[in-house]
């Protein structure tokens, strides 16, 4: 049976939410400097939660995280944040997240040549702002290596259904591969994808969800080089 292989983009291929805590850490300092009364813990939180209100209007991606990071500021500081032009503090260490540069993951492009080596048909499956997220796959060193990419809202079931019907394939023919139990397990499960699960400690805990055990079957790896095993 043929097998047809769909790899999550961001924390399974290349770095990405590592980035997006190190803006957070820099902004609730600066925060705290005007505003001790919240601990950098409780900022943080702040700033999770505002991101999950957002997601509706914006989406997943550095739009959203700026814009939450913001109202936070602005909620927790007042006046000072525009006497101060904190706006733009905020989209200077925001804009690094707009950027088309990757840091392919340890393990990530081995992985691939020895799939596409193989003879394995490869997709990228990624969501996010579609700009951001295009230019990242067209800066892959490994883009080659895959027929296609699909860029997508939120990952839904029905995002996985659009897939088969656009590449007219089998769902039990297809894997999805990713760090997201939410997005890249549950999900494609629900439209009949088998599944490998690859835990990256970066994860956003917004995607954080108990993996459904039953069938399709749900592959859990420690490292992406482990895939070697299964195909």
């Amino acid at each position: 049976m043929s097998k047809y292989l769909f790899f999550d983009l961001d924390d399974t291929l290349i770095k990405c939410s590592g980035y997006y805590y190190d803006v957070e850490d820099i902004v609730a300092k600066k925060i705290r400097e005007y505003n001790k009364q919240y601990s950098y813990d409780v900022i943080r939180k702040m700033f999770n939660e505002k991101q999950y209100e957002n997601m509706e209007p914006y989406g997943y991606g550095p739009q959203n995280f700026e814009c939450s990071l913001m109202q936070v500021a602005y909620e927790i500081i007042g006046y000072p944040f525009f006497a101060d032009n904190l706006q733009d503090f905020i989209k200077k260490e925001s804009k690094c997240l707009y950027t088309d540069k990757v840091e392919l993951l340890n393990g990530a492009k081995e992985s691939i040549q020895y799939l596409y080596q193989k003879g394995y048909e490869m997709y990228i499956v990624t969501k996010g702002m579609e700009e951001v997220q295009r230019k990242r796959v067209e800066a892959l060193s490994i883009k080659n290596y895959f027929k296609d990419y699909h860029i997508v809202k939120h990952k839904l079931q029905s995002d996985y259904e659009e897939i088969l019907k656009k590449y007219s394939l089998k769902a039990e023919e297809c894997y999805m591969i990713g760090n997201s139990p939410k997005g890249d397990i549950n999900e494609a499960k629900k439209a009949g994808f088998h599944t490998i699960f690859i835990p990256n400690q970066d994860t956003w805990s917004y995607e954080e969800e108990t993996i459904d055990m039953g069938e399709p079957a749900t592959n859990i790896l420690n490292d992406i080089r482990e895939i070697k095993n299964l195909f």
